[in-house]
């Protein structure tokens, strides 16, 4: 490899934890190794939005994805365990055959300001940040019909 400019390597399309890549320590002056595992060991895995969303039916919605999917064909109830400190979920009506089609109640926290967030048709969705031990509102949002409308998710 002495003889060659890393440009001229061989592409990889996807990494292991024990691949190595190079890092240029600014504080030794000299080039080192490091595994993407011990790279990206700060990162938490729910910011890897690469991961395929699961969808839900019912009952507890998982907080190790970045995105879960609510598929209900009929009035459901979701829950929402407690997450980690500053971590960002999605979630994504994708199938409402009923209104309201899910409701949602993730853990609570003093100051929250809702109970539930109930979605009544399919693309509304709920951006929620977890802190003050409780899931805390960033955005809701729906297909741009339902937005001229009026219609979103709706919190209690």
């Amino acid at each position: 490899m002495a003889d060659k400019r890393i440009a001229e390597l061989n592409a990889l399309t996807a990494t292991a934890n024990t691949d190595l890549t190079l890092v240029s320590d600014t504080s030794a002056s000299e080039t080192k190794k490091i595994t993407i595992e011990n790279l990206f060991q700060t990162v938490p895995t729910y910011l890897g939005l690469a991961v395929t969303p699961t969808t839900f039916t019912s009952g507890a919605i998982d907080v190790t994805t970045p995105i879960s999917f609510i598929s209900t064909t009929g009035t459901q109830a979701f829950t929402l365990a407690a997450g980690t400190a500053g971590q960002v979920k999605m979630l994504v009506c994708t199938v409402a055959a009923s209104t309201p089609a899910g409701v949602v109640t993730p853990v609570a926290s003093a100051n929250d300001g809702y109970n539930t967030i109930t979605f009544n048709a399919i693309g509304q969705t709920a951006t929620l940040l977890y802190v003050n031990s409780g899931w805390m509102i960033l955005a809701l949002g729906s297909t741009s019909s339902n937005l001229a409308s009026g219609s979103g998710p709706i919190t209690a």
